[in-house]
């Protein structure tokens, strides 16, 4: 609970008359017909009176006001809680203000924070009235003078002088109704609404004691000064009492399920674009990683490990509404909090979509006050990171004429010999990765206006944020509109809106992959490959194609031209929000009912040129243009009860309904041939080519209905229970299987409260114990995969005069009996607070484990070429430990906190059908670098292992035989299976993409108005295959070669024992899969490093404003790794687009992927 003061003192006479503030007619509605009374059961005639003797001050409330009168507070309490305040209006005086913001917290509470700085004591008398009275033994308070302030009856007469100052937050903001006393006397006052005061001292020697709730107390000397500016800084454990869980909150302190919370303050000073990425580092058991650094990118998000081969993408809740793609939802700009829900028992509410953990987010709202208008703003520049070296043209030229004598040294007929570069020829010198690497320019602009009355608040925000692509012709843009409205329509009703209109545009180039995937390939690798001896353009000033000598440098297209030529474009217009009502039936029985909708329409047109010499690129243009409109509509309802029994049995019970429908469509068009490619007439049916036409349609619909609840028990604030029950119904499956049970329980133990642990609460200030089990679900396992699919384009040949005949024909097997994949986890926590909390640490061990994982079952080649069936026949095993760590002080005008956080995860695969492998991550046609099968992690890496370099003809001799060509200078490898040859049955499993470790670590220190945060993040543990190595080293093509072989390449013996010879005959051999392409992945990273500076409020004061605060920023400033490729951070590439499992099965594989760039922004936040 937050609460701060702003009164003017008073003088209290003895109380002469206690007037009943109001006398209000009480009644009840008595309750006909509810269809979501599910809990009568529980609470039976508790719901149809009032609760005779129930101590009112254990009633819960949950208020937000700011600064607002002592009167207008006491007689909102009145309705929220059901009880009457008798007292004079002497003794609570008009003009005394506060401002309160408490959520689930007990009336004694609230009570005893509102009153007591006030002197203010209360009766309880019966169950309902409640009489305040004057603090006994406390005399009369001076009266009011003109500098707001109380002044004790023998303080002195006359006073030295007076001090004014301000009082601002963190971010420059003024805080209202501060306490201040002098310390040592009875002197004080509070902040007026700007946050500024006024208040007599007696000397130099004064100091003076600031407090606040919500804010860390302070006490600042006054010495010879008479203005002062004070910064408070905000106790973050105060912040976070209450969590966000699903369907509601809970106090921390009552949580017994693992949940991380990242708050605002968290996030933003990250200049990311969406909320997804601005989750990186923040959170022990979350592993962000981008899939490329290409501006409006994706990222993968992974909470608690890998638990499937197919979706293993957590749900995201915004504000109620559910949604997999949070990417383009909401600036994190507008987040005030999200919470991961990691464990079976937070996340098991949400049932047969939580499998993957669950991330509830819930956005900025108005609050009461005067109207209130912000700017962020940012702008700046990008540009690359750290290139990979490679040879210059007299460098390649040098080791083109190596290779080619090396290999002319085996051929004795002249003429089959390979010619040699002539030394005197004159090439350009290009460098093709600063060729494709630009300066860009980023920038951010959000303006949000908010605020509200006692019964209605707003806030309305717009955004703009564009980011230009490091790589020519790339880029993302986005325009943005949010509202959030809500209003008490009736003295228990309240109705809202929250509304997020989003249209964004998107320039894409290739980012990843070789084009199996269909994006035309990564525009980093033909970079990376194409030779330096061949210029950008030509003398006509096109873009230059083949070189005139090919066979010396190459055929590979020319980078810049095929960057700079892409045409690809996607547009996406959203619609995401919901529209809520709430009726509080009861004091303690609340009724909730929202309508939720996700409207997402992409549109994605590709345009590729033909050009190149003698238009061998792209021959012929085409055109497709796609248009994917999907919806997704929820409607939930639930039903919430709260009951306290006596002083020690708290009880809050959960109820609801959920239903979902989503519904995708996919429409478009393709044509070629375009005789005129201009960009005016790229446009369907402009196509010469009649044949190449081609429409295409799609629809794609699934609906979800479900049943919830949720009991939470506390026994004295000391032992905490609670249980969840969830039951879907979900559409992809068969009638049979359609419906699933989730369960889960959890059971916490708050050691600190306990009368025993007291002589040790002045060094632990805080201890719990907590553990849980519970049951998850996915359904996110494609639609109806228990039916048989039929599809066109099968040719039959029938009639007594035999013709092919267009027909049908299954492509896909269906299986009646596939059910749910689901999750079982178990999770034990610890959670300790030292110093008065200013040390905090939270550590969890959990045991993750998936089962019924849907895997396809080969079927004989006569069986046809339908797809195999899916059966649900996989599991696989998580086990992790998290650890969170939380350290902050102040000493003086410095202050500082630094968190931690940290993940150990094992990824293991218990089983699969029949034990038959999985192959993924295509490294060429056929040829795979992953294999998932029983007793290693998914994915995980199956090569070769290098072992060295043969040196001399002897080792060639006693080694396993690698076959009739192998030369000294030629990689060995090692023959696991001990049968004396080297074939792919050597293969073994060498590694694996997923992180044992990722890690997070975020310092803020402040001083006066200085403010420096630093955010480092890192992994470690994976691995990555370095595929393009295989292009840029295994020297099989005239393509480029890095310094790494020019300078370490065998050259005789003893010269190297990690890179080979360079030859084009031996390179069957030496760039075959294998460990000499698999590098360590793991990094640290400084994300984010930024130094900021608050305005003096006084100056701030002279542009208008209220608060002032400019920063420098830089993101991705430096990494530490021992990768040799452009970027360690990356997920998976385009390929996974036409692979079967585009899941995490083949990721961890480097084809050259666009890297996140490095990033320096000037911005400032104002507010008005």
């Amino acid at each position: 609970m937050t609460l701060s003061f702003l009164f003017t003192p008073y003088s209290t006479p003895s109380m002469k008359k206690t007037l009943l503030h109001r006398s209000r007619h009480r009644w009840l509605m008595r309750l006909t017909l509810l269809p979501f009374l599910l809990l009568t059961s529980l609470v039976g005639t508790l719901l149809a009176e009032p609760v005779r003797g129930q101590n009112p001050l254990k009633r819960t409330v949950s208020l937000s006001m700011a600064n607002q009168p002592i009167e207008t507070i006491l007689e909102r309490l009145e309705k929220i809680v059901d009880v009457q305040f008798a007292y004079s209006y002497e003794l609570i005086r008009a003009d005394r203000r506060a401002s309160l913001n408490a959520r689930n917290e007990r009336l004694e509470k609230v009570l005893n924070d509102l009153l007591n700085p006030l002197q203010i004591d209360y009766a309880v008398t019966g169950s309902r009235l409640i009489i305040l009275r004057p603090k006994a033994g406390e005399a009369g308070l001076a009266p009011a003078t003109d500098f707001r302030a109380s002044v004790a009856p023998d303080a002195p007469a006359s006073v030295d002088r007076t001090i004014t100052g301000t009082v601002v937050d963190a971010n420059n903001q003024p805080i209202p109704g501060v306490n201040l006393v002098v310390k040592g006397t009875r002197t004080g006052t509070s902040t007026d609404a700007q946050g500024n005061f006024r208040i007599a001292v007696a000397d130099d020697q004064a100091v003076l004691q600031f407090s606040s709730v919500g804010y860390l107390g302070q006490e600042v000397p006054v010495g010879s000064r008479s203005t002062l500016t004070v910064t408070l800084v905000e106790d973050n454990k105060s912040l976070s009492e209450v969590v966000v869980v699903g369907y509601g909150t809970q106090k921390k302190s009552d949580l017994t399920g693992a949940v991380s919370t990242v708050t605002a303050k968290d996030i933003d000073r990250l200049p990311v674009a969406g909320i997804d990425q601005a989750l990186q580092g923040k959170s022990s058991g979350v592993r962000v990683t981008q899939a490329t650094g290409a501006p409006g990118e994706g990222v993968s998000v992974r909470i608690r490990g890998v638990g499937t081969i197919n979706d293993n993408s957590p749900l995201f809740i915004i504000d109620g509404v559910p949604t997999k793609d949070a990417f383009s939802v909401l600036n994190p700009a507008d987040i005030e909090s999200m919470s991961v829900l990691k464990d079976a028992s937070s996340a098991a509410i949400y049932g047969a979509r939580a499998a993957n953990g669950v991330i509830v987010v819930t956005t900025k709202r108005g609050k009461t006050g005067a109207p209130r208008v912000t700017l962020n703003a940012y702008s700046g520049v990008q540009q690359h990171g750290r290139l990979i070296p490679m040879a210059n043209a007299q460098e390649y030229i040098s080791i083109y004429n190596e290779a080619a004598t090396n290999d002319n040294a085996t051929i004795t007929n002249p003429s089959l010999q390979r010619p040699l570069i002539p030394t005197s020829l004159q090439v350009p010198d290009t460098d093709w990765q600063q060729a494709i690497f630009r300066p860009a320019p980023i920038q951010n602009y959000q303006l949000s206006i908010s605020g509200g009355t006692e019964r209605s608040h707003y806030l309305i925000s717009g955004n703009y944020f564009d980011q230009q692509g490091i790589i020519l012709n790339s880029g993302y843009k986005r325009y943005a509109l949010r509202t959030s409205v809500d209003t008490e329509i009736a003295r228990k009703v309240k109705i809202g809106t929250n509304l997020n209109i989003t249209y964004s545009q998107r320039s894409i180039v290739g980012s990843s992959g070789d084009g199996y995937g269909g994006n035309g390939g990564s525009i980093v690798r033909y970079a990376l490959f194409h030779t330096p001896a061949t210029p950008i353009y030509d003398q006509n000033g096109d873009y230059a194609d083949l070189p005139q000598f090919p066979a010396f440098f190459g055929d590979g297209y020319n980078p810049v031209g095929l960057a700079e030529k892409q045409d690809n474009k996607e547009q996406q217009y959203r619609v995401f929000g919901d529209i809520f009502g709430e009726w509080q039936i009861l004091k303690n029985l609340r009724f909730r009912t929202a309508g939720g909708l996700d409207l997402n329409i992409v549109n994605r047109k590709t345009f590729n040129e033909n050009w190149g010499t003698n238009n061998r690129i792209n021959s012929p243009s085409t055109l497709v243009n796609r248009f994917s409109p999907a919806s997704t509509v929820t409607w939930n309802n639930t039903l919430n009860y709260n009951l306290t029994l006596g002083t020690d049995h708290q009880i809050n019970a959960l109820a609801g309904t959920e239903a979902i429908r989503s519904v995708s469509r996919d429409i478009g068009g393709s044509d070629r041939n375009f005789i005129d490619q201009v960009a005016n007439l790229r446009y369907l049916g402009q196509g010469a080519d009649i044949t190449g036409r081609q429409s295409f349609e799609g629809d794609s619909r699934w609906a979800l209905f479900s049943l919830f609840g949720r009991v939470n028990y506390a026994y004295k604030d000391k032992y905490l229970a609670s249980v969840n029950v969830r039951r879907d119904g979900s559409s992809r499956f068969s009638p049979s299987n359609r419906y699933a049970n989730f369960y889960s329980g959890s059971v916490g133990w708050n050691i600190d409260r306990e009368a025993f642990f007291q002589p040790l609460a002045q060094t632990i200030s805080q201890l719990k114990l907590r553990a849980s089990i519970g049951q998850l679900g996915n359904q996110d396992i494609g639609n109806y995969p228990y039916a048989s699919l039929i599809g066109s384009g099968y040719n039959y040949v029938l009639g007594a005069s035999p013709q092919p005949v267009a027909g049908y024909a299954v492509v896909s097997r269906g299986n009646t009996n596939v059910k749910w994949e689901s999750s079982t986890q178990a999770d034990i926590g610890l959670e300790i607070g030292v110093l008065q909390n200013k040390l905090q640490l939270t550590a969890d061990y959990f045991v993750k484990q998936t089962s019924d994982i849907l895997v396809p079952i080969p079927v004989p080649r006569s069986g046809g070429s339908a797809a195999a069936p899916y059966v649900n026949a996989g599991k696989v095993e998580n086990r992790g430990l998290e650890l969170d760590l939380i350290y902050r002080d102040k000493k003086g005008d410095f202050s500082y906190d630094i968190t931690a956080n940290a993940s150990f995860i094992r990824n293991k695969v218990l089983s699969l059908s029949d034990g038959r492998p999985i192959p993924g991550g295509r490294i060429d046609n056929g040829v795979f670098a992953t294999l998932t099968e029983p007793g290693h992690p998914i994915g995980s890496f199956y090569l070769l292992q290098q072992d060295g370099i043969f040196q001399n003809e002897g080792q060639i001799f006693t080694r396993a035989f690698q076959g009739n060509t192998i030369r000294p200078g030629d990689v060995r490898f090692v023959d696991t299976n001990g049968d004396g040859l080297i074939t792919q049955l050597d293969r073994s499993h060498v590694g694996s993409p997923i992180p044992t470790l990722t890690y997070g670590l975020t310092a803020n220190l402040q001083w006066k108005n200085f403010d420096l945060s630093a955010f480092f993040q890192g992994v470690s543990g994976n691995k990555i295959y370095y595929q393009v190595a295989t292009d840029i080293e295994g020297f099989y093509r005239a393509f480029n070669v890095t310094k790494r072989v020019v300078d370490g390449r065998w050259r005789g013996e003893g010269t190297s024992n990690s890179q080979p010879r360079v030859s084009w005959s031996g390179s069957a051999n030496n760039k075959q899969p294998s460990t000499r392409f698999l590098e360590d992945g793991a990094y640290t990273r400084l994300k984010n490093l930024q130094i900021g500076y608050n305005l003096p409020a006084t100056l701030a004061k002279k542009f208008g404003s209220t608060g002032l605060r400019v920063y420098l920023s830089g993101q991705n400033l430096f990494t530490l790794t021992k990768y040799p490729g452009l970027d360690p951070e990356q997920q998976s590439s385009d390929n996974l687009n036409n692979e079967q499992f585009r899941g995490d099965v083949a990721v961890g594989i480097d084809w050259g992927t666009y890297p996140s760039a490095r990033i320096y922004t000037a911005g400032l936040t104002v507010s008005f």
